[in-house]
């Protein structure tokens, strides 16, 4: 059954269920209904609607657990959900910082506990949603300050990881290699680098098909090094994984629970935090989205050409990949140095 059948098929699907278990779930501080809820209404009325991801779904259902902690226990909760204000929110924006989040990860959390106000609103267990108004707080720092990419000597030696680590096991390195290109060469989202089917890898025009954010498709070429690696994991797979199903999964498991099925985006990030590691890289650059940022801000410093960029990571708007051009210390150092060139030249 498809996601849309499972919404009109769910508890939330007629107005008067709607209210009913809605006051119920608000009343008794229900977080799994609550996050029911909150998921029908994405599904439904959001702008994404059914293509609305599951971790955005998942990030959304941490910020309403976070926020009901806050709230106080069900049984006796300190802030009732039909008796709250603006103060209310500031007071848990606050409360977040203090515990160290990041103003990006409390913008996130704000933004999901905002959505369960609006399907709390068409549920019509509240008139209005109170959180409107409330902003998140800023951040000082730019984001291309925040957002580091891994330079290219580093990203060489990172590639070198997978069969320096794991010399007993080829079938877990070239796996492990093609995941981190996938990311750092490729610059596929997390989301995109396990959604990638057998299907999608296309030897004979060398491309990748990849399902992108909101639905978006696009193609992308395959240089002669990443089409090598996916070639030799191939020649692998058959060992751990027989289906080979053009729907079948190209990037697999290899853990007793879960072999031969498709990597989830928390394996790997495990699988790339194991290498950033080994590396020595800050924990605060160990996410997948780090190889991302990597073959954006690579891609920049080897065309300058932010429409190339856009295209290959899917950016709807060449803003989005100049990020990339400020990230490139490379770029900036170049500039200064000629000039610095220029004014040291004797004039004739």
């Amino acid at each position: 059954m498809n996601s849309t059948a499972l919404v009109l098929a769910s508890r939330w699907a007629s107005a008067a269920n709607r209210r009913r278990e809605g006051l119920r779930a608000a009343h008794t501080q229900d977080a799994a209904a609550l996050t029911d809820l909150l998921h029908t209404y994405m599904r439904l009325k959001s702008s994404r609607g059914g293509r609305i991801s599951d971790l955005t779904l998942a990030h959304y259902a941490e910020s309403v657990r976070r926020f009901l902690t806050f709230t106080g226990p069900p049984e006796a909760p300190t802030q009732a959900l039909n008796q709250l204000s603006n103060e209310v929110f500031e007071l848990w924006l606050l409360h977040l910082q203090t515990e160290g989040l990041s103003a990006a990860s409390v913008k996130r959390h704000l933004y999901g506990v905002r959505n369960l106000m609006k399907a709390l609103v068409w549920a019509r267990v509240l008139d209005h949603d109170p959180s409107a108004g409330v902003r998140p707080p800023g951040d000082t720092t730019p984001a291309h300050a925040r957002k580091r990419a891994i330079e290219t000597g580093a990203y060489a030696a990172l590639l070198q990881l997978p069969d320096a680590l794991h010399p007993s096991s080829p079938t877990r390195a070239t796996r492990d290699r093609l995941l981190l290109l996938l990311g750092g060469s490729v610059g596929l989202r997390a989301a995109e680098i396990v959604g990638l089917n057998l299907g999608d890898a296309d030897l004979t025009t060398a491309s990748l098909h990849v399902r992108g954010k909101g639905g978006k498709e696009r193609r992308i070429p395959l240089t002669a090094g990443v089409k090598a690696a996916v070639q030799a994991w191939l020649l692998c797979r058959v060992s751990v994984a027989t289906t080979t199903a053009p729907d079948a999964p190209l990037l697999v498991s290899l853990t007793p629970r879960n072999l031969g099925g498709r990597l989830t985006t928390k394996g790997g990030r495990d699988i790339a935090a194991s290498y950033y590691k080994a590396l020595g890289l800050p924990t605060d650059m160990w996410g997948l989205h780090t190889l991302r940022r990597t073959a954006g801000t690579h891609l920049y410093r080897a065309t300058r050409d932010l429409h190339v960029v856009a295209d290959v990571l899917g950016h709807a708007s060449v803003n989005t990949s100049a990020i990339y051009a400020k990230m490139d210390t490379e770029v900036r150092r170049e500039a200064m140095e000629a000039m610095e060139a220029l004014r040291e030249k004797p004039k004739s």
